[in-house]
């Protein structure tokens, strides 16, 4: 069976092209609960933030009127790494970029840390594919 999955790195500011034409909030897990709970809604899939481990961070969103229309968790697996996880736009709000420019400020936080970004997609997801390419993040062979 082949891997359904491809994966994407970036290890440099200098390779990081950010796009700022949204404003990107940081979110609280208990904070901002009631909004992300009414997101994930959205999609069928409740969220329990008590049942995560130390590896996942708070989440980072595009909000619109009160409402998050893009969301992303970063999550630290491995040593020297987070990775961008998670990361779901509403559909009215797809193909407008708000996803590149939430990975883009997402992996520009995680490398101003000193750690490198990376990113896990299934092969049938080519819009997330061309947003971490359009922000500077190079695929990785299987």
């Amino acid at each position: 069976m082949s891997n359904p999955f491809v994966y994407y790195r970036i290890e440099s500011l200098n390779n990081l092209k950010r796009d700022l034409s949204f404003p990107v909030s940081g979110l609280d897990w208990h904070a901002d609960l009631t909004a992300i709970r009414r997101f994930y809604a959205r999609f069928n899939h409740p969220i329990d933030p008590d049942k995560f481990g130390k590896e996942v961070g708070n989440p980072m969103a595009i909000v619109r009127d009160g409402d998050i229309v893009c969301f992303a968790i970063p999550l630290s697996f491995r040593q020297g790494e987070t990775e961008i996880g998670g990361v779901a736009t509403i559909p009215d709000q797809r193909n407008k970029g708000c996803c590149k420019v939430l990975i883009a400020e997402m992996a520009f936080r995680i490398l101003d840390q000193g750690k490198v970004a990376t990113l896990t997609t299934e092969k049938s997801n080519l819009p997330m594919q061309k947003a971490a390419e359009a922000i500077g993040m190079k695929h990785l062979p299987e």
